[in-house]
């Protein structure tokens, strides 16, 4: 019994082997086929794809196989790429490679050689039918001009609703038709599942944007108001020239400390010191940082909730605007003007 089990697989092994790249007689070939372009080259590279598999390396020798089908098509070649598809994970793909052999299989020399390789070909069908993943998409009440993407490929009108066979993992499925909003869908397949995507086109509302356009327009910033933009940008000015008169007001204040002091009956300065300017300078300073200060203060907090409100509110925004900022200085004064033009 075991002599015969041995026997069964070396004879299944050698129906797949380089045997099968033997050349057909002149006048096997069907009319209108293409001729072998370098069955010596393919031959070459079946023996070297073969060596690397038995030594477990799919990953150089399931290539080398690919090559040289390109080369010579053959039945046993095919079935040796279905099998590194199935033990890639790659169910439907090695599926359609069994049915692949089967087509080639009708050139092999040999009766008895072509019986072999269908039976194992046929074989790898029926190990896949039950564990092929299938993907069903519908497109309700699909419109004229629709075009349904499966993975990047266009699937014909006639396979909507059909389930067909796919990979087990990762798919994306994306419909689309003139004056309707595209629509995508990801869905994950796992072993003997069928899955069915639904979508839905809906038209496109006359003058309105696309959704996608208006996600790109929102992600943008856009929305945020110009005068929000804008009263921030006073705030922090007013701000930085209340600063400017407190440190002026500390410096007269420390000069009256310096030239001027307390005695009986009154306040004695220094001979030549100008007592009434630093005076009239510190209480000039001090109110315009708290004039100014208090301001900058209120312009911040009105650009801080305009700026919060632009995340659920969509202001449109002028096309031009200009804002007037005071600027006051001990030793003048003016107005700067910030806007769009």
């Amino acid at each position: 019994m075991r002599f015969l089990v041995r026997f069964t697989c070396a004879a299944a092994l050698g129906l797949i082997g380089s045997a099968a790249h033997a050349q057909q007689p002149a006048g096997a070939q069907p009319a209108g086929a293409q001729p072998a372009r370098d069955p010596v080259a393919a031959e070459a590279l079946f023996k070297t794809a073969r060596a690397l598999v038995e030594k477990g390396d799919d990953a150089a020798g399931c290539p080398k196989f690919e090559a040289s089908l390109a080369l010579n098509p053959s039945a046993s070649t095919m079935l040796n790429i279905a099998r590194c598809h199935e033990r890639a994970g790659k169910l439907a793909t090695a599926w359609q490679g069994y049915h692949r052999a089967l087509v080639l299989n009708r050139e092999t020399t040999g009766e008895q050689r072509r019986r072999g390789l269908e039976e194992l070909a046929q074989k790898g069908i029926a190990a896949l039918e039950p564990r092929l993943p299938k993907l069903r998409v519908v497109v309700h009440g699909a419109p004229a001009g629709v075009e349904v993407q499966r993975d990047g490929t266009t699937l014909p009108a006639a396979a909507l609703g059909e389930p067909l066979p796919a990979d087990p993992g990762a798919h994306e499925v994306r419909a689309s038709a003139p004056g309707h909003q595209a629509e995508t869908r990801s869905v994950t397949l796992a072993e003997g599942e069928t899955v069915t995507v639904e979508l839905t086109l809906r038209p496109v509302a006359a003058g309105s944007p696309d959704k996608a356009e208006a996600k790109v327009q929102g992600a943008s910033g856009g929305g945020v108001p110009t005068w929000a933009w804008i009263s921030g940008a006073a705030g922090i000015a007013l701000g930085g020239a209340s600063i400017g008169f407190l440190v002026d007001d500390l410096s007269a204040i420390s000069a009256l400390r310096e030239n001027c002091r307390e005695v009986r009956g009154g306040t004695y300065c220094e001979p030549g010191y100008d007592f009434a300017a630093d005076n009239a300078r510190k209480n000039r300073d001090f109110a315009l940082f708290v004039g100014l200060g208090g301001a900058g203060l209120v312009a911040i907090g009105a650009a801080v909730v305009g700026i919060a409100r632009s995340g659920t509110e969509q202001e449109p925004a002028p096309a031009r605007s200009t804002v007037a900022l005071p600027w006051i200085a001990p030793s003048g004064a003016g107005a700067t003007l910030v806007g769009s033009f």
